[in-house]
């Protein structure tokens, strides 16, 4: 039968002959001393424990215990706590596990039911203490109405389970029962592997919330798409189609009553079918931009090597930027009425030859460029600025010398030093800046800072710009007005 501690004395009375008494004592002494702190196991072998059981009816003694077991722990505190009670009423412990040095060593793995308070307490302790905090693991219990007992488990030697009799009690000793404390290696070897069950099932569960949060938020993503990405198809779509039937009006009308028709009622009708034709024209597009980007996101997401194909060639950059601004987003921006800085103009006075695919560069430009116009204000600006060296070129300067007026939307302090190999070309607006809210998604799918559109332009912009072997980061401007974009890609290979 197993030993006990007389109830009324806080000195553990071992029902044993004196000799036994002493040697456990000793061993106890001996294993706790500074002196075999540094002592593997197989050192420490002679300083086994006797194996032995014991009861212990006082609260006190078992607090005790408990208290020099935390302290002197050289390797591996194993805790099991049954409530949120328990953990808050040894919350002392835990701390001062986090916090002290001499604990860098030791492993430190905690099961208990968590709370939002004990969450926010292991989470600030672990924030505020030492390195060593990445040895301290904490993980929930799911279902712990079947516990009824802490256990504590120090190195595989050392086992201590102390019953919750009741856990509204404020006190470990209140709220405490009968504890058992061993040295005996069976028992702790099966409370070891109970424990490392429970713990391996309590990762498994935390693995499948978190997994079923993220499919729970991919479906609530999938709706918002598809509500999105149908109502972006329908509105160019109906766009098309309201105006392909007002055409077929006229046309019916050309053909049932041209000679009826005086010149200036055949030119009306040619007027507005040129209005019409535009009109069509442009939303055609938009719906053709659309699908190729639905296609990109399906290609880029089906997670297969080189999908993103890229036919790389000589492409200069400076003819490109130019193109798109003169031509492709000409009348946009000459509806806002916004005036385009090209920063460096030395540069956009002869090629700038680099080796890349031309249409998925034409697509990222087009992407930055039009997001700039779209957020820019009537009468805005839009900086444009191409830098190759490893140190960010003095922006007002440049400015001082081309006579322009600074400041520029683009500030030096902004931008990241290039890496050596790297062109680096960054798009700066005027406009009302990214909401802090998002900016840290904003290349993340679905993310918007508009109520229109899908959210998907820059989110293909990032995975074009690292299949092209550079990368994409935006910031608002140190001023407040605006925001700028900043990517890179390697510079030339050989041009010839």
């Amino acid at each position: 039968m197993p030993e006990s501690y007389d109830q009324t004395d806080t000195n553990p009375k071992f029902l044993m002959d004196e000799s036994s008494t002493s040697s456990i004592k000793d061993k106890l002494d001996s294993y706790f001393s500074s002196d075999h702190a540094g002592l593997d196991a197989t050192e420490r072998g002679h300083n086994e424990f006797p194996q032995t059981t014991l009861i212990i009816e006082n609260p006190i003694e078992a607090e005790r215990i408990f208290s020099n077991l935390m302290k002197n722990a050289k390797e591996e505190i194993l805790i099991l706590f049954p409530s949120t009670s328990a953990i808050k009423r040894q919350k002392h412990f835990i701390i001062d596990l986090l916090h002290k040095r001499r604990y860098q060593k030791v492993g430190i793995s905690i099961m208990s039911p968590l709370d939002q308070y004990i969450k926010n307490l292991l989470s600030f302790s672990n924030k505020s203490a030492n390195k060593q905090s990445k040895n301290f693991l904490v993980r929930e219990i799911a279902k712990p109405q079947r516990l009824k007992s802490t256990i504590l488990m120090v190195d595989k030697r050392f086992l201590l389970t102390v019953e919750l009799n009741d856990d509204a009690k404020q006190t470990f000793i209140e709220a405490s029962g009968l504890s058992t404390y061993s040295t005996s290696k069976p028992t702790i070897l099966s409370y070891v592997s109970i424990f490392d069950s429970l713990w391996n099932q309590a990762e498994l569960y935390e693995n499948l919330r978190i997994t079923n949060e993220k499919l729970v938020e991919s479906e609530r993503v999938e709706r918002e798409f598809i509500n999105t990405a149908a109502h972006e198809l329908r509105t160019p779509t109906q766009a098309i189609m309201g105006y392909l039937e007002l055409d077929k009006e006229l046309f019916d009308d050309l053909i049932n009553k041209k000679s009826e028709m005086d010149e200036h009622e055949l030119t009306k009708i040619h007027n507005t079918l040129h209005k019409h034709h535009e009109t069509i024209f442009r939303n055609a597009t938009r719906l053709e931009n659309l699908i190729n980007n639905l296609l990109d996101v399906a290609r880029i997401d089906s997670h297969q090597k080189n999908m993103i194909m890229l036919q790389k060639e000589r492409v200069d950059l400076v003819k490109e930027i130019k193109d798109l601004i003169n031509f492709q987003l000409h009348q946009k921006i000459k509806n806002k009425h916004i005036k385009v800085n090209f920063i460096n103009d030395e540069l956009l006075n002869e090629p700038y030859p680099i080796h890349t695919d031309k249409t998925r560069l034409n697509q990222i430009l087009n992407n930055l460029i039009d997001n700039a116009i779209k957020f820019s204000e009537q009468g805005g600006s839009l900086d444009i600025l191409i830098y190759e060296n490893t140190k960010v070129p003095n922006i007002k300067k440049l400015g001082d010398d081309l006579n322009y007026n600074p400041p520029f939307n683009i500030q030096s302090s902004n931008l990241e030093n290039c890496e050596p190999g790297q062109i680096h070309i960054a798009v700066s607006d005027s406009g009302k800046g990214i909401n802090p809210s998002i900016l840290p998604r904003i290349f993340e799918k679905f993310i918007t800072d508009s109520g229109a559109g899908t959210g998907l332009g820059l989110y293909i912009c990032k995975k074009l710009v690292e299949a092209m072997g550079g990368k994409i980061w935006a910031f608002n401007n140190h001023d407040g007005i605006g925001s700028t974009f900043v990517f890179s890609l390697p510079m030339s290979e050989t041009i010839t």
